[in-house]
C-alpha cells in the first residue's frame, strides 16, 4: 500500500512538471486583451478592478509580480495562471485515481497498476490539452486559479469520502469551508460545485437510499448553499451596513463576538457532548468568514485612492454596491434574453464542449467566430467517445460516484448557461466559463480509458504476465497518443503565445499617436485595459488621460476624472454630477461649439502645405453638427452628454481624441471633425481634413512597434487579425493621399514600411484592399513589387474567380493589354471549367476580330458543354462574323461580375 502511494504521488507530480513546461512555454509574455490588462494592472498597483473584485487573486498577483524571475510584469503575473493550471491538472489525475480505486480496489499486480495510472494520466492530461483549459493557463485570468480550488475541493471531499468514520475527518470539511471562503475572493464559478460534494456527503452518511431522507437532505443543502451565496457573498455585506448605518460600527463588533462565542461553546459542547454538527457548522461558517475576508482589502485599498479604483467602494455604501455588480445592472433567470435553445444552449455552450472533445469547426461567420455548433475536425470526437463510455461504465460499477460527477458536471456546465443567460451578441466568446463541466468530462475519459484498458487485460488473461503487461503498455500508449497528445499537436500553435505582443504594442501604438497631454475616449475592455497596464506599470504616457465610454455612464468614475490627476475638465459639481441619467432627445439637434481662434489657427497649421491657409479670421469659428438619438431612438446617454461637456469645458486647451475602434455612434457623430492621426482620431476645429501627413506617417513609419507582426511562427486569432487591420487602414489613408498628390517616392516608402512591417502573408488584408496597394505600386513605377502582390491576390483561396479575371485585366495599363490577356489565358487553362473566363475571352476575341481564336476556344468548351447556350449564342455570332469579315455591332456582350477598378 505504501509503495501505491509513492508511486502515485511520483506520477502525478510527473504531471504537474510536464503541463508546467508546457504552460510556461506557451505563456504569454507580456499582457493580453481583455480583462488581462487591468488584473495586472490591479494586482501591482494594488488598485480596485471591476466588480465584483478578486481580492485573494490580486493579492498572489502581487507577491508573484515582486519576484524579479521576468522583466516583464505581466508575464510575472501571466505565470500564476500556468502553475495554477498544472496544479489542476494534478489534482484530476488524483481524483481519476481515486475515483477507480474507489470500485475496484488498490492496485497491487503490475499490469493493474499500469491500467489505473495509465487512465488518471490520458485523463487529466486531455483535461490539460484542451481548448479552453490551455487557453485559461497562458494569461493573466481569475479561471485558472479559480478551477484549481473546483479541483481542490473535489479531491478533498474524496479524501474525507475516505476517512469520513475517522475522528479526524471533520477537518477536511472545515478545509473545503474555507477553500470556499478564499474562492469566493477569485471567482464565484468554484461555489457549483456545492451540489456536487453535498450529494457525496449524502451518500457517505446514508446507507439506505430514501426518498424522505434524500428530501431533508437536499432541503437542507440548499439552505447551506443559499446561506453561502447569496447570503456570504450578498446578504452579510448588506447586514453589515445596515448594523453599520442604524447602530454604528460597535454593534458590527459585538455581533462578530457573539459568533466566535457560540463556536466556542459548541467546541465544548462537541468535546463533551459529541455534538459535532453544531460545530462543524460553526467553524465552517467562520473559515468561509475567514476566506471571504480578503474582501476587506478592496475596502482598504480603495481609501487610499489608487489609479485604478473602480466603482470607489472606500465606504459601506459603495463597498456593498461593488460587490452585487449594481453597475451591471439585474436580470431574470426566467425571461430569457436570447433564444434559450439555439444561442444559450448550442451555440455558448454545446458549441464549446465540442471545441473541447469532439473537434473544432473551420468555418467562420460575419462576426469571425465558429459556425459549426458540432464538428470532428482535429479531435475525430475520440475523447468524446470515451468520455461517454467512462460515464456509462462508471454509473455501472458505482452509481453513486457517478452521480456525484454527473452533478458536477451539470451544475458547471448547462446551470451556468441558464444563470448567465447571455445576450446574443456577446463580445467575445465565453467558453473559458465551463471549464468545471469540461473538468469533469475529462473524469470520465480517464475512467473510458480504464474501461478499455481493463477489458483488454480480460481478453489477455490466457497470456503470460509478461506479454499481458506489453500489450496493456502498448494500448496505453496508444490511447496516449490519440487522445492528449494529438490534442497537444492539434492546439499548440494556436495556444503558444509565444512572441505574440499585439495587445501591448497595439495600446503603446494608441498612446504614441496622442500629442502631450491628451484626453483620450475608449470603447471598451480591449482598447482600455492594456492602456491602464502600459500607464501605470510600465510609465508610459500617463499624461495622456483615458477616458472610457461605458464607465462615463457612471457617477463615481465622472467624479474620479475630475478630480484625479491628470484631471479632466468638467464643469459638473457633485449633486449635477449624481442627478445624471439618460435623457430624452428623440430627434437630431444642432449642437454647436465655440472654437477660440488660436485653436483654430493652430490645427490649421497642420494642413498639409498645399491646402489653402485661413489665417485671417474675422469671427471665431464653430464646430456644427447633429447630435442623434444614441439610446433605443429615442434619447441620449450620460456618456453623450460627458463627451459634450468635456469638449465645452476643455475650449480645446487640450488634445481630445477618439480611439479608432470607437464607433460613429459613440463619437457622437462628429465624425466631419475628426482627423485621423495614427490609431486615434482627433478632434480638429475644422471640417474635411480626414489626415494629417505629417502625423500620420511619423507614427506610422517612426513612432509605432510592430514586434513579430512579420513573423509566420506567431499565431494571431482571426478577432486579432481583424484589429490589425486597422493599421492597414491607416497606411491606406496615407498611401492614398500621396497617389492623389503623385507623391510617389513617399508613397512606395510607406507602402514599403508596410509591407515589412505587417505582410499580408501574416496579416491578411481585404483583396480589394490588397489590390489597391497594388495599383499604388504599379503607378509608383514600382512594377515588380506591383506584380508580385497581384500574383499573391489572384492565388488567395478567398478571391473569386471573377475577380482575379478583372483584377488581371484592370491591373495593366492599355499598352500592357497582351500581357494582361496572356495572363487570362493562362488562368483559364489553369482552371478549365471557369465558364466566365470562356465568355469574357470569346467577346474579347469578337471586339478584337479574332474570330478564329474565339471559335477555337468555344469549341473546345462546347465538346465538354455542348448544352451552354450563352456559349452556342457566341458561337454563332463568331461564325457569322468569320463569315462577313466585319464587326457586329450588336455582339453579345457577357461580361464578367461587376467591379469598378478604382473602388
Amino acid at each position: 500500500m505504501q509503495d501505491n502511494n509513492r508511486t502515485n504521488r511520483i506520477v502525478a507530480f510527473i504531471i504537474f512538471v510536464i503541463t508546467s513546461i508546457v504552460y510556461l512555454k506557451t505563456v504569454a509574455p507580456t499582457t493580453s486583451f481583455w480583462d488581462c490588462g487591468e488584473f495586472i494592472t490591479s494586482a501591482y498597483i494594488m488598485g480596485i478592478p471591476h466588480p465584483p473584485g478578486a481580492p485573494l487573486y490580486l493579492l498572489v498577483g502581487r507577491f508573484f509580480s515582486m519576484i524579479p524571475f521576468a522583466a516583464d510584469i505581466g508575464l510575472r503575473v501571466n505565470i500564476i495562471s500556468s502553475f495554477s493550471s498544472s496544479i489542476t491538472a494534478m489534482l484530476t489525475y488524483l481524483i481519476i485515481v481515486r475515483l477507480i480505486v474507489m470500485f475496484r480496489g488498490t492496485p497491487r499486480e503490475t499490469v493493474d497498476k499500469i491500467i489505473v495510472y495509465s487512465s488518471g494520466i490520458i485523463g487529466s492530461l486531455t483535461l490539460a490539452f484542451s481548448d479552453s483549459f490551455w487557453f485559461n493557463s497562458v494569461e493573466a485570468e481569475v479561471y485558472s486559479i479559480s478551477m484549481f480550488f473546483t479541483a481542490f475541493v473535489v479531491w478533498l471531499i474524496l479524501v474525507w469520502y475516505e476517512k469520513a468514520d475517522e475522528s479526524s475527518s471533520d477537518k477536511y470539511i472545515i478545509l473545503i469551508a474555507y477553500a470556499i471562503g478564499l474562492v469566493i475572493g477569485v471567482h464565484l464559478l468554484s461555489i457549483l460545485a456545492l451540489p456536487a460534494l453535498f450529494l457525496l456527503v449524502y451518500f457517505r452518511k446514508t446507507k439506505k437510499i430514501e426518498w424522505n431522507s434524500f428530501a431533508v437532505f437536499t432541503l437542507i443543502s440548499g439552505l447551506i448553499f443559499i446561506a453561502i451565496y447569496p447570503g456570504i457573498v450578498k446578504k452579510v455585506p448588506n447586514f453589515m451596513l445596515y448594523l453599520n448605518n442604524t447602530t454604528g460600527p460597535g454593534f458590527t463588533l459585538v455581533f462578530l463576538l457573539i459568533v466566535l462565542g457560540a463556536l466556542l461553546f459548541s467546541m465544548k459542547s462537541a468535546i463533551d457532548n459529541k455534538r459535532r454538527y453544531i460545530f462543524l457548522g460553526l467553524a465552517s461558517l467562520i473559515v468561509i468568514l475567514i476566506g471571504v475576508s480578503t474582501y476587506a482589502t478592496i475596502y482598504i485599498r480603495s481609501g487610499l485612492n489608487p489609479d485604478l479604483d473602480e466603482n470607489d467602494p472606500e465606504n459601506m455604501t459603495n463597498m456593498v454596491s461593488y460587490l452585487n455588480r449594481e453597475q451591471y445592472g439585474e436580470w431574470s433567470i426566467v425571461e430569457r434574453r436570447a433564444p434559450f435553445w439555439e444561442y444559450q444552449i448550442k451555440k455558448m455552450y454545446v458549441r464549446y464542449f465540442g471545441w473541447q472533445f469532439l473537434g473544432t469547426g473551420q468555418t467562420l461567420g460575419e462576426d469571425s467566430r465558429v459556425v459549426e455548433t458540432l464538428s470532428p475536425f482535429g479531435l475525430f470526437m475520440i475523447p468524446f467517445l470515451f468520455g461517454i463510455i467512462g460515464m456509462f461504465y462508471h454509473f455501472v460499477k458505482d452509481w453513486r460516484h457517478g452521480s456525484f460527477i454527473m452533478i458536477l458536471f451539470l451544475a458547471t456546465g448547462l446551470a451556468i448557461a441558464v444563470y448567465l443567460n447571455q445576450e446574443d451578441p456577446q463580445p467575445r466568446e465565453r467558453d473559458y466559463v465551463y471549464t468545471g463541466s469540461f473538468m469533469a468530462f475529462a473524469i470520465w475519459i480517464g475512467i473510458g480509458a480504464y474501461a478499455l484498458l481493463d477489458y483488454f487485460k480480460t481478453l489477455s488473461q490466457k497470456y503470460r504476465e509478461k506479454p499481458q503487461q506489453l500489450l496493456i503498455l502498448v494500448t496505453a500508449l496508444t490511447l496516449l497518443f490519440i487522445m492528449p497528445i494529438n490534442m497537444f499537436a492539434f492546439h499548440y500553435h494556436s495556444h503558444n503565445r509565444t512572441g505574440n505582443y499585439v495587445a501591448h504594442d497595439y495600446s503603446y501604438n494608441i498612446l504614441q499617436s496622442c500629442e502631450p497631454n491628451a484626453i483620450l475616449f475608449t470603447n471598451g475592455d480591449n482598447d482600455t485595459f492594456p492602456l491602464w497596464y502600459l500607464q501605470y506599470v510600465e510609465n508610459i504616457r500617463k499624461d495622456v488621460r483615458v477616458v472610457n465610454l461605458s464607465l462615463l455612464n457612471t457617477h463615481w468614475y465622472i467624479k474620479q476624472l475630475r478630480d484625479q490627476e491628470p484631471k479632466v475638465p468638467i464643469s459638473l459639481n457633485n449633486n449635477q454630477i449624481d442627478a445624471l441619467e439618460p435623457r430624452l432627445w428623440e430627434e437630431p439637434k444642432t449642437v454647436k461649439f465655440d472654437v477660440p481662434k488660436d485653436a483654430y489657427l493652430r490645427d490649421v497649421g497642420d494642413i498639409f502645405e498645399k491646402r489653402k491657409l485661413m489665417e485671417d479670421v474675422e469671427k471665431p469659428p464653430q464646430i456644427t453638427f447633429k447630435l442623434k438619438p444614441t439610446l433605443y431612438n429615442r434619447g441620449i446617454r450620460v456618456q453623450d452628454m460627458m463627451i459634450l461637456n468635456i469638449i465645452q469645458s476643455n475650449r480645446f486647451r487640450r488634445p481630445i481624441y477618439f480611439a479608432l475602434t470607437v464607433s460613429n455612434e459613440n463619437q457622437i457623430n462628429m465624425n466631419e471633425y475628426l482627423r485621423m492621426d495614427g490609431l486615434v482620431y482627433k478632434l480638429v476645429t475644422y471640417p474635411g481634413e480626414k489626415i494629417s501627413p505629417a502625423h500620420l506617417k511619423n507614427n506610422l513609419l517612426t513612432n509605432f512597434r510592430y514586434r513579430n507582426l512579420n513573423s509566420t511562427d506567431v499565431y494571431y486569432n482571426e478577432n486579432i487579425k481583424g484589429l490589425l487591420r486597422n493599421y492597414q487602414g491607416a497606411f491606406y489613408s496615407l498611401t492614398r493621399f500621396y497617389q492623389e498628390e503623385k507623391m510617389y517616392d513617399d508613397m512606395v516608402e510607406v507602402l514599403d514600411h508596410l509591407f515589412t512591417s505587417l505582410p499580408d502573408t501574416v496579416i491578411p488584408m481585404r483583396h480589394e484592399l490588397a489590390y489597391q496597394f497594388a495599383r499604388m505600386y504599379r503607378d509608383a513605377g514600382a512594377s515588380d513589387k506591383a506584380e508580385s502582390l497581384l500574383d499573391r491576390i489572384i492565388n488567395r483561396d478567398d478571391v473569386s474567380m471573377d475577380h482575379r479575371l478583372q483584377y488581371i485585366y484592370f491591373f495593366y495599363p492599355e499598352e500592357k493589354e497582351s500581357k494582361a490577356i496572356a495572363r487570362i489565358e493562362e488562368l483559364i487553362k489553369q482552371y478549365p471549367d471557369y465558364s466566365n473566363g470562356i465568355y469574357w475571352m470569346a467577346n474579347y476575341h469578337l471586339k478584337e476580330k479574332q474570330y478564329d481564336k474565339g471559335l477555337s476556344l468555344l469549341t473546345g468548351w462546347l465538346d465538354k458543354h455542348p448544352d451552354d447556350k450563352t456559349a452556342n449564342s457566341l458561337k454563332n455570332q463568331l461564325e457569322r462574323m468569320l463569315g462577313q469579315s466585319r464587326p457586329d455591332t450588336n455582339a453579345l456582350n457577357i461580361p464578367a461580375p461587376e467591379l469598378e477598378p478604382g473602388k
